[in-house]
């Protein structure tokens, strides 16, 4: 049998946390309900999570390069739209990398950002349906080994600086 002072002390114990939890609910950020002069709600982002790109050139692993991609939803359509379906644009994303290499042609530090868009968003197209996503970001790239430029490529160099005495 439990005694009296036990379950007072239970109860005390109880409340206490309840207490210490509820500033924190409280505090916790509020659906939109989409009100008169509310800004709209931004479009959903979906970060993928980091992705090794092989440089490969004339079958020869030269570099691998780590991506960050993000792909932008349209408004409409729910951040949830993507649960369970990054494994597959994952590893459909490697596999081409290893087919079709997305080797840039002026260097081998970076992927074709080109490429590597349009291959991702046709890709997810197919995984989430047409119009569900709005764009693919690459957010950053990160080269295992930073390696010169290839024989012959050359950078595009910044624009001079004008002279503005006449």
């Amino acid at each position: 049998m439990i005694a009296r002072s036990d379950l007072t002390r239970r109860a005390l114990i109880a409340s206490v946390l309840l207490a210490m939890a509820s500033p924190a609910l409280a505090s916790a950020p509020k659906k939109k309900e989409g009100k008169e002069g509310e800004a709209p709600a931004p479009d959903p982002i979906v970060k993928l999570q980091p992705i090794a790109i092989p440089i490969i050139l004339d079958g020869r692993l030269l570099n691998y390069v780590f991506v960050n991609l993000s792909l932008k939803l349209a408004p409409t359509v729910p951040a949830t739209v993507m649960d369970g379906k990054e494994p597959f644009l994952r590893d459909a994303i490697v596999k081409a990398a290893h087919d079709k290499p997305f080797t840039a042609a002026d260097t081998y530090n970076e992927v074709d950002a080109v490429k590597l868009k349009a291959f991702v968003m046709s890709q997810a197209v197919g995984l989430v349906g047409k119009g569900k996503v709005a764009s693919v970001d690459i957010v950053k790239q990160i080269a295992r080994r930073q390696l010169p430029l290839p024989a012959g490529a050359r950078r595009p160099s910044p624009p001079a600086p004008s002279n503005l005495e006449h």
